[in-house]
């Protein structure tokens, strides 16, 4: 473990000085017992399932991979006694360029200050391996020609060979796409034809986007799960028009505190249901239709109420959507 951790603070050194990313040398300072820390945590007594987040802003909102982590935790039976997250997040950027700038220090305080990798590679190179890897590309990127084939590049050339290695722990993590959604207003810019029907065009452009980008982990050897985020969001625009402008903040892209929610349970979902993990979740993802009181809603916002979580899960939580 310790021939790990030098092995991996040697690298990050060579990073930085080649400038091949560009995280802050004071972040990089403050993660380097990071990777001891998160190493000890595999000699202690008890399993940990281990979860791990790549992504932007869509993921660091309203801090997800611990509300994901609540969820997961709450509904544990079998051996495992906990779960741990580490996440590598950079808002604005795509999971190619997230590989080669690294996460960006002032989007940790969006996750609780904590638990924030300074780069994908010291993430998944982590000497305790992970049991679940959450991949999150930019907004519109699986959904658009150019960018897909460009997602689809760096995950054949940089995450799947550290996917598959997964720090010599086997077996390689259940890899989980977190499917993104359509805008609430749309974007000008974007090439999808009729502006007034681009959030169906753009979701089903990100569901078949993220399609591709499963069949290719697989082809890499990997067990692939999608969390239908994209579709949850679809089925309230269809049947509840009022909670679905409720999913999302007033820059009409990035999530309220109620998306996250539904965005959690179909994360943990993705989990809980696959058969690796079926025996330690005895009874199935419990939900609590209360917001959990550890975590912070994006912006000091205020959490969304126990009547709309239920709401939203009866039209469009993972139940209804099998």
């Amino acid at each position: 473990v310790l021939g790990w951790i030098a092995v991996l603070v040697a690298l990050l050194g060579i990073c930085v000085s080649f400038g091949w990313f560009s995280a802050p040398s004071a972040f990089l300072a403050s993660r380097a017992s990071l990777a001891s820390a998160h190493a000890e945590d595999c000699l202690r007594p008890g399993f940990a399932l281990r979860v791990a987040f790549v992504g932007n802003s869509f993921t660091y909102y309203n801090d997800l991979p611990h509300l994901v982590q609540g969820l997961l935790a709450g509904s544990l039976t079998g051996n495992a006694t906990s779960v741990k997250v580490g996440a590598c997040l950079h808002g604005g950027q795509s999971l190619d360029s997230i590989w080669t700038q690294g996460a960006r220090q002032s989007d940790e305080e969006k996750i609780g200050g904590h638990d924030m990798f300074p780069t994908v590679l010291a993430l998944l190179s982590n000497p305790c391996g992970w049991d679940v890897v959450v991949l999150q590309d930019h907004s519109w990127g699986p959904a658009l020609p150019d960018s897909r084939a460009e997602g689809l590049d760096v995950l054949a050339k940089h995450y799947e060979p550290l996917l598959r290695q997964n720090a010599g722990v086997s077996p390689p993590p259940l890899v989980v796409l977190y499917q993104t959604w359509g805008y609430r207003e749309p974007k000008k810019d974007l090439d999808l034809g009729e502006l007034d029907k681009q959030f169906e065009t753009l979701t089903w452009k990100l569901e078949e986007g993220y399609g591709s980008y499963a069949e290719e982990l697989r082809r890499g050897g990997l067990e692939v799960a999608v969390a239908p985020a994209g579709q949850a969001f679809k089925r309230l625009h269809d049947r509840s028009p009022d909670l679905w402008w409720q999913l999302y903040q007033s820059d009409n892209k990035h999530p309220t505190a109620l998306g996250s929610y539904l965005n959690g349970a179909h994360l943990a979902t993705a989990v809980v249901e696959h058969p690796r993990f079926r025996d330690l979740f005895g009874a199935g993802l419990k939900l609590q239709t209360s917001w959990p009181a550890e975590i912070r809603p994006y912006g000091n916002n205020a959490p969304p109420s126990d009547k709309d979580l239920q709401r939203v899960l009866a039209i469009a939580g993972p139940i209804e959507l099998r």
